[in-house]
């Protein structure tokens, strides 16, 4: 009876292993949807979040995108890795909310970069953008400034560092004649980049 009992146990178990597995690998279709069976699942993994967080802005799911890689910054309190953080900045600045983006942004630029995922002068650039439209043009200047050190091969750094710089020189009086000076060079840099 007792050898029954343990077969029969061990057939129910393979079925439900089956499928288990049988489901499983309907997931592993595409990589889009093993990402959101996964990043649905699996709501404590920091790099899961960011993954689906990542197929989700891919698919323009900017509300959805934006949940994620804040749930993906909320699992990660030192908040060292910029790439969540950046993205989120970016959704928000495209939205217009300039003062969290900032935030974001501002923690973006403190946090880790990996050079092979990440190009450092856009999350420069971004948050200089996100600066300049909270009303801080000269540290916008610095962080447009900061992505040309980064990438001095980078034409829009240049383009927005050139208006930044023009529009600050002329807001003041008398008109600031070096800034705009350097916003005109920056601007030359930028036509002369862009094909």
């Amino acid at each position: 009876r007792s050898q029954a009992a343990a077969w029969s146990l061990l057939v129910l178990v393979l079925c439900v292993w089956w499928r288990l597995c049988y489901e499983r690998v309907a997931e592993w279709q595409t990589v889009e949807r093993i990402t959101l069976a996964d990043g649905l699942k699996q709501l404590r993994s920091t790099r899961t979040q960011f993954n689906l967080a990542n197929v989700y802005m891919q698919s323009a799911r900017m509300d959805e995108a934006l949940v994620a890689y804040q749930r993906a910054n909320s699992l990660d309190p030192e908040e060292r890795d910029s790439m969540p953080l950046y993205h989120a900045g970016q959704i928000l600045l495209y939205r217009g909310q300039y003062v969290e983006a900032e935030r974001y942004l501002h923690k973006a630029v403190s946090g880790y970069f990996s050079p092979l995922t990440l190009h450092e002068e856009e999350v420069w650039h971004d948050y200089g953008l996100a600066l300049w439209h909270v009303g801080r043009g000269i540290e916008a200047v610095q962080n447009f400034n900061n992505a040309i050190i980064t990438n001095p091969a980078f034409p829009k750094g240049y383009n927005n560092l050139a208006c930044a710089l023009v529009m600050l020189a002329v807001s003041t009086q008398p008109p600031n004649h070096q800034a705009l000076q350097e916003g005109l060079q920056a601007m030359e840099q930028a036509v002369t980049m862009s094909p």
